[in-house]
């Protein structure tokens, strides 16, 4: 069977391509490097509809061209395509079809970038992009076309893991899946089309620790390393009536990433290394992720507190531990912002993290005195809000979500104490229970969890 690939459509100008095939690699590549370096995407062979969204991506940091224009050409697109029955040509569907989610999902399309992220996932699957050896056979003996295949895979894995965070599920597909795909090489490499050395398994990243001599791993492999932690933490986030033992195994891991950096990615200060980045954003994710909910903390923001559910109480000193934790881990996610790269380059994950970090602060905030003083909060939230109002421009979700953090903020920062919710005014130091807000266990946990406030008011919302 022979069909031909649909065809880009014909209505942007030369110029017009150049300028958003360059804004892509300038602000989204690093972020997410699947593709090709940039001094090859032009002999790359990509189908129309993976040039359009790259286009698509492009316009979000353009002030010239229409990213809804863009945005129904690609759907359009994708309705449309066809190729050669061949896992090598549905390779480029699942690359397109992946940084496409990644984009829409940061234009608050929430309930769009789900759907389209799950067909990449299964599509990737059904070709066997999950099996190690899938490269080597569809991978046309070019090493950086291989290179390009673990990547995309990879960032699939990557991809659905902080998805199903967001979404709390307790796992996600590329994970179950099982894979024996190597890792990544480091970007220097990729840039350089230097092969030399031969890729690392999954094994041996987990032997590292072990090993006697130092072996170098890519910092994607780090990022990879992080994802895989969020796994262990989706399974346990949502089950409150487990051992505590198990809690404190996975935070054990936890804090153990940064330790096991090879020494040349010790040192976070004046790095440009956005893979590395990413693994210490998604560790702080982690570790909010599962201290947050069992924390003293998720009693306070009005509407957060309706995700307390009817569990074996923990006593008042490990609830305030487990905010503790919480707490530190939004300051040091929030510190990732005060590096010297601008905050454009990051991936936008990043606004799902500084939002989780901000929800953290205020609940800290609205604690009386026992994590600190409004003060103390003041400039994390002010630099939060100056992030998401630099990134609004180019993602519409950060541009919805600073409106509703500066009311949160607002609210918890400015009023007095005698407008503090119910929930904390009779808070005890001397209490063992919660049952002050025990009249809350009756609410559906779906009503207004606190991870829903990513995705505040109307999901399909893109403007203000």
């Amino acid at each position: 069977m022979s069909v031909e690939w649909q065809k880009e459509p014909d209505f942007l100008s030369v110029e017009d391509d150049e300028a958003l095939v360059n804004l892509y690699y300038a602000n989204f590549h690093a972020a997410h490097p699947i593709l090709v370096p940039r001094n090859l995407y032009a002999l790359q062979a990509y189908p129309g509809y993976l040039r359009l969204v790259v286009h698509f991506v492009g316009s979000q940091f353009s002030s010239t061209v229409s990213s809804d224009t863009l945005l129904g050409q690609v759907t359009e697109q994708f309705s449309k395509a066809v190729a050669e029955d061949t896992p090598a040509t549905k390779f480029h569907l699942v690359q397109a079809k992946l940084l496409f989610s990644i984009a829409i999902h940061a234009r608050n399309e929430i309930q769009e970038c789900t759907a389209v992220l799950a067909q990449a996932v299964s599509l990737a699957l059904e070709i066997g992009m999950h099996k190690k050896s899938f490269p080597i056979v569809h991978g046309m003996r070019s090493a950086l076309e291989e290179e390009s295949m673990r990547r995309t895979w990879w960032e699939l894995y990557v991809t659905d893991g902080f998805m199903a965070a967001l979404q709390r599920k307790p796992s996600f597909h590329c994970h179950t899946a099982e894979s024996d795909v190597l890792l990544p090489c480091d970007e220097s490499s990729y840039l350089e089309g230097s092969f030399t050395n031969e890729p690392l398994s999954l094994a041996q990243f987990d032997a590292r620790i072990y090993s006697e001599e130092e072996i170098i791993f890519s910092s994607f492999s780090y990022r990879i390393g992080a994802i895989r932690l969020l796994a262990r933490v989706l399974a346990i986030a949502w089950t409150h009536d487990l051992n505590e033992d198990h809690v404190k195994i996975i935070d054990s891991a936890l804090a153990a990433w940064p330790h096991h950096l090879d020494s040349a990615k010790a040192d976070m200060c004046n790095s440009e290394d956005e893979m590395l980045f990413q693994g210490h954003m998604f560790i702080q994710f982690c570790i909010m992720y599962l201290h947050f909910p069992r924390s003293d903390l998720v009693a306070t923001i009005p509407g957060a507190s309706k995700v307390i559910r009817q569990q074996q109480l923990l006593p008042v000193y490990s609830r305030n531990m487990h905010g503790v934790k919480a707490l530190v881990a939004s300051k040091q996610l929030i510190e990732l912002a005060t590096l010297q790269v601008p905050v454009q380059k990051h991936t936008p994950f990043f606004i799902c993290g500084i939002v989780f970090a901000v929800l953290v602060q205020l609940s800290a905030c609205c604690l009386s005195g026992a994590y600190g003083t409004p003060d103390q909060f003041h400039d994390r939230i002010s630099l939060i809000i100056g992030i998401l109002k630099t990134l609004s421009p180019s993602w519409a979700q950060a541009k919805i979500t600073l409106r509703k953090v500066k009311r949160m903020a607002a609210e918890t920062l400015l009023r007095d104490d005698s407008h503090r919710p119910a929930a904390v005014q009779l808070m005890s130091p001397n209490d063992s229970r919660i049952d002050f807000v025990a009249h809350m266990y009756d609410l559906p946990i779906d009503d207004l969890p606190w991870i829903d406030l990513f995705h505040w008011g109307d999901t399909n919302e893109r403007t203000l």
